[in-house]
């Protein structure tokens, strides 16, 4: 652990380093340290790993690049990204929502309701 930056102590490390410390506890008490240990690796082994990031960046940019070439007082809904947009075709529209989510947080894009629709358009 440097100084500058604290690691964030997980149980696994807490068990490493009691198991490191206390090299004289009772054999019983090392066996169940070690096996709490292994199972926390195991646990962390089999879990299902996040949505790729790369590959939404790329999605959004793409959007992001279609809404910047249409007009300036273009906008589209989903469904109409999900047709235009050759990279996005056949996902569904929750999917295209949550790709557009960030880059209206960050102010890219513009996301505009109108009679319970939502447009949107390049910022």
């Amino acid at each position: 652990m440097t100084e500058n930056k604290k690691e964030k102590m997980t149980y696994k490390k807490a068990l490493e380093y009691a198991i490191r410390e206390l090299p004289d506890a009772p054999e019983d008490v090392m066996e169940r340290l070690e096996a709490l240990v292994a199972s926390f690796e195991k646990k962390s082994e089999s879990r299902k790993p996040a949505a790729d990031k790369e590959e939404n960046k790329v999605l959004s940019a793409a959007l992001l690049d279609y809404l910047r070439s249409l007009p300036e007082d273009d906008k589209r809904t989903v469904t109409d990204l999900i047709k235009e947009v050759p990279e996005v075709a056949g996902f569904s529209t929750s999917r295209v929502t949550s790709l557009l989510a960030p880059l209206v947080t960050e102010g890219q894009v513009v996301r505009i309701t109108d009679k319970r629709r939502s447009y949107y358009k390049a910022a």
